[in-house]
């Protein structure tokens, strides 16, 4: 009796802390059968009904008029419960609390009818048919009841307590050893009533934890987790059907794909959890945009894919222009004030294809488009664009496989020192000859090498080789390599350039690393923080293209720079421009005060070199001066330069490689 107890309060401490799900499912079985419930309380009526009769006393009759009275009662709350097994937490609790004084009421009801027939009548007949109900409806009522074994062991209480009782208060010991008999029936059915609902709860609880695997398999199937929008298989098979209701409704679709412009450096400076927070601002920003008119779904990385329905072709450039005013708009992470930007790609269906597989890949080509002409704008797709998107693609699968096959080789443009009239440094210029296509322009797959990262293995290469061959030069003769300012946001650029060095031999102070100036007016984190351990180590710093940018003064404060390269743009227009003389000038005397040399670019005319030597620059680079040529040639040059040789146009194997002699 005492391990029925403990282990009935141990039940009903697991009870309280079932899930919300669970629960109701137990409640649920409480009204799973009304059948059952109304042949009982049918077959109680009418027993009750007979004995009360046939007795002809009150006391039986009116607890027979009250047995029938709950009976239908019940009947119609579960009649009525039956249609609403989808419900919340309060109403099966009320469910169950309505459900549960009717059943002991009525169990205590059957209980005062046993134990009324045993005190008031002597008839063996009467007082049979109303133990045999009691003890049936016992018996039954822990089996069917005992997904909640409170109420069932409370039915099974009061209805066989007062039977049990009303055995031992008769005259007869026959009946009393009865009356005993039933006590350990009672004990017996509460035993049975704990281990049955231990084994319903087991099983319920793994079919809902099997329900609750299915459902959060099928969203992971169908969500993104990060950001709650939709994955890309989830977005594919919504717009197959709204771009085949478009068409037969005469609609048009929508197709936006949206790129975060230069996400990759918020991971970089700011650590991955920022971007991960700003790609939820974002999703929730587009989500906002598509809601009542569409959908927005998660495409992996910082790409989002919006779809919306509109009459004509103008709402797209409306929505368009939504978009990217909210991506426009400043965000404060952890305390860091951030302005992202964005690139949009539009197609239209069914004008720019009906199925979406079609759609979508001509969205990624505007998308692409975007972002080749600067970032940060919109473009609706255009037939055009396959044709300029398919040679990118092609050209991006040749450059991935392009140094392996040996395609790329490293030129070096001499640079003069305008005092002595000799080369102090040469710059290395990456060249590609396609077997195909033939020579291909820097600027046509430099852009594509640093959106897609390819930019990185090129650049580790381009340095190994620039090192290798500055390390067989004259000890006075440097080289200069350009950073990509995608690279200089890369974390191993130091590991690159250090094994560069240590692989070829050369020092540290002959590898001058040039960097564009719209790097320094990024005021990137990572790229500040490379530059100032480059100048820890020896390398010489250039800024390549100055005066091209809004606060190069700033930044000539902020870094020691060895050299400044004046743009060409300033060249080209010195003896038409005096705004250009001037600015050259001006340039001069502030890298003089600064103790730093200024290079003159694009000196293609004996008249530009002829007004930067008379400028006092103090060095320059162009055709006029030496076109890029291959490592072997111009180590040939350098040898004889460092034997006394002097730069003669015919000396050179080829007229590209021709070099002028300064006397």
């Amino acid at each position: 009796m005492a391990g029925i107890i403990a282990r009935f309060k141990e039940i009903s401490k697991i009870d309280r802390t079932v899930a919300n799900e669970v629960r109701r499912s137990l409640v649920d079985t409480l009204f799973i059968s009304p059948a059952s419930l109304a042949a009982g309380a049918l077959s109680g009526a009418a027993l009750s009904i007979s004995i009360a009769w046939a007795s002809n006393d009150p006391w039986l009759q009116m607890l027979a008029a009250a047995i029938t009275l709950c009976g239908l009662t019940r009947i119609a709350h579960a009649s009525l419960f039956q249609p609403k097994m989808q419900r919340d937490s309060m109403e099966s609790t009320r469910s169950e609390v309505v459900y549960e004084l009717g059943a002991w009421a009525y169990s205590f009801l059957l209980g005062m009818l046993t134990f009324a027939t045993l005190v008031r009548t002597d008839n063996a007949v009467y007082q049979l048919m109303a133990g045999t109900i009691t003890t049936g409806y016992a018996a039954g009522i822990c089996g069917r009841n005992a997904g909640r074994p409170a109420i069932a062991i409370g039915q099974l209480t009061l209805a066989s307590a007062p039977f049990t009782i009303g055995l031992i208060l008769t005259a007869n010991p026959l009946l009393w050893i009865l009356g005993v008999v039933n006590c350990l029936f009672m004990i017996g059915m509460v035993d049975i009533t704990l281990q049955t609902y231990s084994s319903i709860l087991k099983a319920m609880s793994a079919t809902q934890e099997q329900k609750r695997l299915t459902a959060r398999f099928e969203r992971l199937a169908r969500f993104d987790t990060m950001t709650g929008l939709e994955n890309r298989g989830a977005f594919q098979e919504r717009l197959e059907e709204e771009l085949a209701d478009a068409i037969a409704t005469g609609d048009k679709l929508a197709v936006l794909w949206v790129d975060l412009d230069k996400f990759k450096e918020i991971n970089d400076s700011l650590g991955h959890p920022t971007g991960d927070r700003v790609l939820c601002t974002m999703a929730r920003h587009l989500a906002s945009i598509a809601e009542g008119r569409g959908a927005v779904a998660r495409f992996g990385g910082d790409e989002f894919v919006m779809l919306a329905r509109g009459r004509s072709t103008r709402f797209v450039q409306d929505l368009a222009k939504e978009v990217m005013r909210s991506l426009s708009v400043p965000m404060s992470i952890d305390g860091v004030s951030l302005q992202v930007t964005g690139s949009v790609g539009g197609a239209i269906g069914p004008d720019h294809g009906t199925e979406a597989d079609v759609l979508l890949q001509h969205a990624d080509m505007a998308l692409y488009h975007a972002k080749a002409n600067g970032r940060n704008d919109f473009y609706l797709f255009e037939e055009s664009m396959e044709h300029q998107f398919l040679e990118l693609r092609n050209l991006e699968a040749a450059l991935r496989g392009a140094i392996e096959r040996e395609e790329l080789q490293v030129h070096y443009q001499p640079i003069i020192d305008l005092k002595t009239g000799k080369v102090s440094s040469c710059e290395a210029l990456l060249r590609w000859t396609h077997p195909e296509l033939g020579p291909i322009s820097p600027a046509k797959f430099i852009p594509i090498a640093e959106s897609t990262g390819l930019i990185a293995p090129i650049s580790h290469w381009v340095l190994a080789q620039a090192c290798e061959a500055a390390a067989q030069w004259p000890d006075d003769v440097s080289v200069a390599v350009n950073m990509s300012p995608a690279l200089l946001k890369d974390i191993h650029l130091s590991h690159m350039i250090l094994s560069a060095l240590y692989t070829s031999g050369l020092p540290a102070e002959r590898l001058e690393l040039e960097v564009t100036e719209s790097v320094l007016l990024e005021d990137n984190v990572q790229a500040n923080s490379l530059i100032r351990e480059f100048q820890k180590i020896g390398l010489k710093l250039s800024i390549d293209d100055f005066g091209t940018g809004y606060s190069s003064l700033a930044y000539l404060k902020k870094y020691r720079f060895d050299k400044i390269k004046i743009d060409t743009s300033f060249i080209a227009d010195v003896t038409r421009s005096k705004e250009a003389r001037a600015i050259i000038n001006a340039l001069v005397g502030l890298a003089d005060e600064l103790d730093m040399e200024i290079v003159a670019e694009g000196i293609e005319t004996e008249t530009q070199l002829g007004y930067v030597m008379g400028a006092r620059c103090t060095a320059a680079q162009g055709f006029f001066i030496g076109r890029p040529a291959p490592g072997d040639a111009i180590l040939r040059r350098l040898t004889a330069q460092a034997n006394g040789a002097t730069w003669l146009r015919d000396d050179l194997s080829s007229p590209n490689e021709a070099m002028l002699r300064i006397a």
